[in-house]
């Protein structure tokens, strides 16, 4: 399924778009924020879990992603119920709705498929194979720049990128079917 034009992979329940976030608390741990829906819209999974951090972060610092160096933003962007969960309460859930995809679709997968590696990797916790689809390297093979997610929606679905994961799945969906459909 891999290799289907995105036309084929929309309305479908087994090609599933990813979204996946972190962030950090004020109790110096790390939530990570995962959605996942189908390209009928339909969402699939939707969970914040909380990780320890492998740092502590001071006044001096600010508050800084362990991973990538990025400056923390104070955005709310939690799932609906806001309800915070231990990463391994989220992880099999996750892992059985991954379980059910043909294709996992995610605009620029290698950070996000690294996030879930190192998460699960923290917690002792194992992950399946994952038929991991770029969007954003389809998109540029389309002949477009390799435009952010936020780029990509302007210029084709005229809609702003709004913060979290659920909200930032429908958007990558719309871009499919305005660019693909």
């Amino acid at each position: 399924m891999p290799n289907l034009s995105w036309h084929d992979l929309l309305n479908r329940r087994d090609a599933l778009v990813l979204d996946i976030r972190s962030r950090k608390s004020a109790d110096f741990s790390e939530q990570v924020l995962v959605a996942l829906i189908d390209t009928t819209g339909a969402p699939r999974f939707v969970a914040m879990g909380r990780t320890l951090t492998l740092f502590r972060t001071t006044a001096a610092t600010g508050a800084r992603n362990a991973r990538t160096g990025a400056v923390w933003t104070c955005r709310d962007d939690r799932p609906e119920a806001g309800k915070v969960l231990s990463w391994p309460e989220v992880h099999d859930p996750l892992v059985q709705a991954l379980e059910t995809a043909g294709v996992v679709l995610a605009w620029d997968v290698p950070p996000k498929a690294q996030m879930l590696v190192q998460t699960a990797r923290k917690h002792s916790l194992s992950l399946p194979a994952i038929p991991w689809r770029d969007l954003r390297v389809n998109y540029q093979q389309f002949g477009y720049p390799g435009d952010s997610l936020a780029a990509a929606a302007k210029r084709h679905v005229n809609r702003a990128c709004f913060p979290g994961p659920l909200a930032r799945c429908h958007l990558a969906l719309a871009v499919m079917k305005a660019c693909g459909g």
